[in-house]
């Protein structure tokens, strides 16, 4: 059994960033391929039960934010096959994960990080981070299926309105770790705090770290010398992304 991306990236003892982004336009994923970089697509399904590469029709509702024009679906997948980079498998709809499981398979799980807002991780105390997209959510035992069956698939899951200060005040000490526990009953690989990334801090890494979890770390725009234990990067600039030669696969 090939290794996951995350046990490579454990096993490394180096950071890797993957490429994050809402542009999946053939031009882009074939950038990404030719600089042997790495891919985010993200999945959900239309009126009709029709794949496509986006958010949900009630995000871009909700947000006011323009769909982007992103490459055919079955086309998009086939040209990842052909391919070795990692991918980002967003399920942004939980209708939609039978086809995340044919796009992991087809690509190759130990090359894919599937990742999803937990139900379990949507909070109430920094409501104006974003708007609440009720369609998004999946409950996180969708993760602990997907690696049960998939054991050398990447499992994410991502919180939502979690405090600003999470990381810096003792006083949400209780929250990490009920984040913690919840990650590891449902042996989940990484997480997406989504609090500044500024306040991120090797201390926080560790606590994670300590149950083979991964913690996820946007690089863009901040500081990113200080921090010397393992994390997830995600980057908005193709350049700044990790090669993934990087991990022997």
């Amino acid at each position: 059994m090939q290794k996951s991306l995350a046990q490579r990236i454990l096993d490394s003892e180096k950071s890797f960033t993957l490429f994050h982004t809402h542009d999946a336009s053939e031009k882009s994923i074939k950038q990404a391929i030719s600089e042997n970089k790495s891919m985010d697509l993200d999945i959900a399904i239309d009126e009709n039960r029709k794949p496509y590469i986006g958010h949900s029709k009630e995000y871009y509702r909700i947000s006011g934010k323009r769909q982007p024009d992103c490459m055919d679906f079955d086309k998009a997948v086939d040209l990842i096959v052909s391919a070795r980079i990692p991918v980002i498998v967003d399920c942004k709809q939980p209708e939609a994960w039978p086809v995340v499981k044919e796009v992991l398979t087809k690509v190759g799980v130990h090359r894919c990080l599937a990742h999803t807002f937990a139900t379990e991780f949507k909070f109430d105390y920094n409501l104006e981070y974003d708007h609440d997209y009720p369609s998004e959510w999946s409950p996180i035992v969708s993760l602990k299926s997907l690696k049960e069956k998939f054991p050398s698939v990447t499992t994410t899951a991502s919180c939502k309105f979690l405090p600003a200060d999470l990381l810096t005040s003792n006083k949400y000490a209780g929250e990490l770790e009920k984040v913690r526990n919840v990650l590891s009953e449902n042996n989940v690989d990484t997480i997406c705090l989504n609090v500044p990334d500024k306040t991120m801090t090797d201390r926080i890494l560790e606590f994670f770290l300590d149950k083979n979890i991964i913690p996820h770390v946007n690089i863009d725009g901040i500081d990113i010398t200080k921090l010397t234990k393992v994390y997830v990067g995600e980057t908005n600039v193709l350049e700044n992304a990790s090669d993934y030669a990087l991990l022997n696969d």
